[in-house]
């Protein structure tokens, strides 16, 4: 005679992923999000990094290495923020212009 076979668990495990928002370092929130912009740019090997919060308006862009994922630029960005030596802007939901705005 034969024994029941032994039923055994899987483990699953996460995957842990790269985020895509973040927090704001002026006000707190997490709806800080980072986009890259890799078009006409003097500079070979670089793209550009907008950087926004949804809640506050804080807007800034930098160029940065075609290596950099959005970790990398907000970690700089939050550094350069601290140290004071970096000017942003503020833009009020009213005053963003979207893309298909600009084409036309």
């Amino acid at each position: 005679m034969g024994r029941r076979r032994k039923k055994y668990k899987r483990v699953i495990r996460k995957v842990r992923r790269i985020p895509s928002v973040f927090h704001c370092p002026h006000c707190g929130a997490r709806s800080m999000t980072i986009e890259f912009v890799k078009k006409n740019l003097d500079i070979p090997g670089s793209k550009k990094a907008i950087i926004r919060c949804g809640s506050c308006g804080l807007e800034y862009g930098m160029i940065v290495p075609e290596i950099y994922e959005s970790v990398d630029v907000y970690n700089k960005f939050v550094d350069m923020y601290n140290e004071g030596s970096i000017e942003v802007r503020f833009v009020k939901k009213s005053e963003e212009v979207t893309e298909e705005e600009e084409v036309e």
